[in-house]
This record gives C-alpha cells, sequence and structure tokens, in this order.
C-alpha cells in the first residue's frame, strides 16, 4: 500500500492557511480538495507538537491516526490534501476516543458520502 505523505512545507503551510478547517475534542482537520503531491489521489500530513508529551507518545498517536485515517479513506474515498494536527496531552487520550473523533471530522467533509 502507498503512503500517501505530504511532505512539501509549502503545501502543508498553504493547507493550514487557506483550507478548510474542521475540529473535535483533540483533533483539528484541515482539508482542501485541490491540493495533494504529485501523481497523488490524496495526500496527508500529521501533525502533533513536542509540547504532547515524550517522542515515543507522539509517535504512537501518530501511528493510530495514520491507521485510522487509512481506514477512513479505503472507505470514502475522498481526493485532496489534508492536515491533521493532535492537540493536548497524548497521556489523556486513548486509541477508540482518537478514532471516533477522526472519524467525526472526516464524515463532517462530505455527510453524503
Amino acid at each position: 500500500m502507498p503512503r500517501h505523505s505530504l511532505k512539501s512545507r509549502k503545501i502543508i503551510k498553504t493547507l493550514l492557511g487557506s483550507g478548510r478547517r474542521y475540529s473535535a475534542g483533540h483533533i483539528e482537520l484541515f482539508y482542501d480538495s485541490g491540493l495533494t503531491e504529485e501523481n497523488e489521489d490524496f495526500s496527508v500530513a500529521f501533525l502533533i507538537s513536542a509540547g504532547a508529551g515524550k517522542a515515543a507518545e507522539r509517535n504512537r498517536i501518530k501511528r493510530w491516526m495514520r491507521e485510522d485515517f487509512r481506514k477512513l479513506q479505503s472507505e470514502k474515498k475522498i481526493e485532496g490534501g489534508f492536515a491533521v494536527r493532535f492537540r493536548g496531552a497524548a497521556a489523556e487520550v486513548d486509541h477508540q476516543t482518537l478514532a471516533g473523533e477522526l472519524e467525526r471530522l472526516y464524515n463532517s467533509i462530505r455527510p453524503d458520502g
């Protein structure tokens, strides 16, 4: 399965500045249907600040978000650029809570599916 990582700082900055913003709980989702990397149907960047916890905790949160995002993307097939920003402390959240918040945000992009 290909990785759809958004690597360009310029695109991420544009997405955070001009993309549509959705938020729920610990997650903010930025979306723009026109921003992707070359030859990709979608691209995603997962952002988590150093203040959220130690590296192992931040990496665990990113793994969870990546796993849940891939699952949602395979079900819904939404194209474009995404930035998923985690807010808060990594120790305060569990995988089920995070998955529920991400699904709620993802469904708010196009509720009709």
